[in-house]
């Protein structure tokens, strides 16, 4: 099988890692070519020499079995990426004055087609009402009155 390399823009490079996230939700019809059975992927090169502040590597590829299948997985993350801004403009737009005082601190799932929301104590509650409802579309996790669902925190020391 041959395999089809296609160079990332280094200005992407950060975006990587939420990339390869992305990958992983689409369906396997999207990821899986259909034709050679091969899933896309992104590789990078070995580690970089240059010194200065950037990327720790110096290439990254898409990587596939031929260019349609590329093209699919490409046009598969755009759209979710789209998705995505979109159920955070909606949140902004129309959930925020709607659920925040009384909801803060709890989490709201966006049903990603939709844009139909559930509030739940965690993303497990959220889901579960979103799918008990009939949604069985990709979900959007937010934490009411914050920007993201999650934080990172270290221990104090």
């Amino acid at each position: 099988m041959s395999e089809v390399r296609r160079p990332i823009d280094p200005r992407d490079f950060t975006k990587i890692p939420r990339i390869r996230e992305i990958i992983k939700t689409l369906p396997e019809e999207i990821r899986v070519c259909s034709k050679h059975g091969e899933e896309v992927s992104i590789q990078e090169s070995d580690f970089s020499l240059n010194p200065e502040p950037a990327a720790p590597f110096n290439r990254a590829d898409w990587v596939g079995c031929c260019e349609e299948a590329i093209d699919k997985v490409i046009e598969g993350v755009q759209e979710t990426l789209e998705l995505i801004d979109r159920a955070k403009q909606t949140y902004v737009d129309e959930l925020a004055r709607k659920l925040e005082p009384e909801h803060t601190g709890k989490i709201v799932a966006i049903e990603l087609g939709t844009n139909e929301y559930f509030v739940g104590d965690d993303e497990l509650t959220a889901s579960d009402k979103a799918r008990a409802s009939g949604h069985a579309g990709a979900l959007f996790f937010l934490r009411v009155g914050s920007p993201y669902a999650h934080r990172l925190m270290t221990p104090r020391q």
